[in-house]
């Protein structure tokens, strides 16, 4: 079972990673410029700051990766 983390539930709500460059990469599946999900966007609002921390951690990921794809730095 995973433990809360005090820190980030006393934080004030974080705010959506949205770049305004909103195109869907129907290859991957999310959004070309902050790389979430269809889920992930709609449900952002509703997501505890855990949760979006957690989906931040998996944006920073995917940017990574797709980079590496496109042997950018």
């Amino acid at each position: 079972m995973r433990r809360k983390n005090p820190r980030v539930k006393n934080l004030p709500d974080l705010p959506s990673p949205c770049t305004g460059i909103c195109s869907m990469d129907m290859q991957n599946l999310y959004c070309r410029g902050c790389f979430r999900t269809r889920n992930e966007i709609g449900g952002w609002v509703l997501m505890s700051n855990e949760e979006k921390m957690d989906v931040i951690k998996q944006l920073r990921q995917r940017r990574k990766e797709s980079r590496l794809a496109k042997n950018l730095p």
